[in-house]
């Protein structure tokens, strides 16, 4: 399970000052979490990775920027998603194509659906709606975040996140209407 707790903000002011063992800290404590959401978006281990290490760089190059009376986890998931969709915009320029052969991805939702193919069946369904209402609703279930923590890692207003939850969900809902009861 994720942690969820906060980083103690001496952590955060040592980070900002350039203390590389509290930034390790700050790497190690989000690394598996960015990791799962870049592989959710981009459906290929190598390039999760790249853009897991390129995000974690960002986040070093700009410790300066580091809040400490802010939760810094919003801070590196907007930098995580800014970084996994410039990843695929410019993979889209280049028309390049993932020959990656196990495509891995990470189904959060195995625990809630037990039942045999469902859980390929969900990750078939969220690569056929809205890839905003995807961002959001992996923001949400996936990683836990409220909405005004997703209205500051998109960029976005909060009504727009609600809104784009509700329609994703029912985009969902309607692209596996043949597991509901």
């Amino acid at each position: 399970m994720e942690k969820t707790q906060n980083i103690d903000k001496n952590i955060l002011i040592r980070a900002k000052s350039g203390d590389l063992e509290a930034f390790e800290y700050i790497l190690s404590f989000y690394e598996k979490a960015i990791y799962n959401y870049c592989l959710r978006i981009l459906k290929n281990s190598p390039n999760a990775k790249d853009v897991t290490q390129e995000t974690f760089i960002k986040v070093y190059k700009n410790r300066k920027l580091i809040d400490p009376e802010k939760n810094i986890k919003t801070w590196i998931f907007t930098i995580a998603t800014n970084a996994a969709y410039d990843f695929l915009r410019s993979k889209k320029r280049k028309n390049e194509i993932s020959l990656d052969p196990d495509n891995e991805t990470i189904l959060s939702f195995k625990a809630y659906y037990p039942q045999e193919g469902l859980v390929s069946d969900v990750d078939k369904a969220l690569e056929q709606i809205n890839q905003e209402y995807k961002k959001v609703l992996l923001l949400y279930y996936q990683q836990g975040f409220q909405y005004q923590e997703i209205a500051e890692i998109l960029d976005m207003p909060i009504n727009t996140v609600k809104t784009h939850i509700s329609r994703g969900k029912e985009q969902l809902k309607d692209k596996l209407k043949n597991y509901l009861v």
